[in-house]
């Protein structure tokens, strides 16, 4: 099975790391503009910094775990996904049920030349992260070639 851009860890810390300055920010707002002295505004400032603490704390330990964890394969009759770290999936997504497949593509995956492949089933949507653009691409391009095949 192919692993995902060694560059991920690096994304999946950013992404925490945003995602902890969102949460103070919105702490620090409350905090300036709640002006009265009640408790149950120190308990939802505490608890949004507990939060923000839990989220940093996930986002400097998680990506390296969840890097090793990340497979994927394709193949004429099937995409196969296993991910996860305390709770191992392994999904495998026939040929004949996708849809079509996408790309996503951000600012800041733009800039590291990556991209997630999300590929739609009648069932919903699955995502391969943080491929390399070159990579995404090709895999896209074969899907959707394999996908209008079976339809012919």
């Amino acid at each position: 099975m192919k692993k995902i851009s060694a560059i991920s860890r690096k994304m999946w810390t950013i992404e925490g790391l945003i995602t902890t300055g969102i949460f103070l920010a919105i702490a620090i707002i409350l905090n300036i503009f709640l002006e009265f002295n009640v408790l149950w505004k120190y308990v939802i400032i505490c608890s949004i910094y507990g939060l923000a603490l839990v989220i940093l704390i996930n986002s400097l330990l998680m990506p390296k775990y969840r890097y090793k964890k990340y497979r994927y394969k394709m193949d004429e009759e099937k995409i196969i996904l296993r991910y996860g770290i305390f709770n191992e999936k392994n999904v495998v997504i026939p040929m004949e049920r996708v849809q079509y497949v996408g790309i996503q593509q951000g600012i800041i995956l733009r800039k590291f030349k990556l991209l997630n492949l999300k590929v739609h089933t009648a069932g919903g949507h699955y995502v391969i992260p943080y491929l390399e653009s070159e990579v995404g691409k090709k895999a896209q391009l074969s899907i959707s070639r394999i996908v209008q095949e079976r339809r012919i």
